[in-house]
């Protein structure tokens, strides 16, 4: 059974938003872009980052 909900609908509109944004830009103005979002958020919402693992570290 498959219930859809407006939701769905919310967060295809927010992907084609992006996609629209980014469609015509390089990998290094993606990430950019991205990064400048992240750090928005950070702010806007107090997110503290924690370190992750370092690459090829084993635990």
């Amino acid at each position: 059974m498959n219930i859809y909900t407006d939701i769905e609908d919310e967060v295809d509109a927010v992907r084609n938003t992006i996609y629209d944004e980014i469609k015509d830009m390089s990998a290094a103005e993606e990430l950019a872009y991205f990064n400048a979002a992240a750090e928005e958020a950070q702010t806007k919402y107090h997110i503290r980052v924690i370190p992750g693992i370092p690459e090829g570290a084993v635990y």
